[in-house]
């Protein structure tokens, strides 16, 4: 199961780059790909739940799963908070701390113990469910953004 998780992170973040890498460079401080989001924004704000994520994961390594006690009613909050400190981040910062937390991120689930998969956290999420949320599930969800914003999905070809 923990490979499966892996892999899923892998293949979601693999997605996401590959959608980045359709954005032109002029377009990535440009608000829109999200309500008034960048593309730098978002890359901020993933980082940001990756990051999460890997403070779940070592909450419930230390024993400590009680005290991760995130409500989904603080997820608009938190995300303002992650736009307003990510605005004056320049893009190339995004990325950097984009793949350091995707690789903190990575390395907690590879070394997870399995059988921590199926604790419930003070929030009463399983550490699988908050790593699918925190981890591909999120990616995914930002990269369908980046696709739909900048058209890498279904484009006319010219060609008929």
């Amino acid at each position: 199961m923990i490979d499966d998780l892996v892999a899923a992170l892998d293949d979601a973040r693999t997605e996401f780059l590959d959608a980045l890498g359709t954005v032109d460079a002029d377009l990535v401080t440009v608000p829109g790909v999200m309500a008034d989001w960048s593309v730098r924004d978002l890359v901020v704000h993933v980082a940001a739940w990756a990051d999460h994520g890997s403070s779940a994961l070592d909450l419930a390594v230390a024993g400590r799963g009680d005290d991760f006690a995130y409500s989904s009613a603080e997820t608009d909050a938190m995300n303002e908070r992650i736009l307003a400190e990510g605005r004056d981040v320049s893009p190339s910062d995004a990325l950097a701390r984009e793949d350091a937390a995707f690789t903190r991120l990575r390395r907690r689930v590879a070394g997870l113990d399995p059988s921590l998969l199926a604790l419930r956290l003070g929030n009463g999420d399983t550490v699988e469910e908050v790593i699918r949320y925190d981890g591909p599930n999120h990616y995914a969800e930002h990269t369908e953004h980046l696709r739909a914003w900048f058209g890498a999905e279904d484009e006319p070809d010219g060609d008929d």
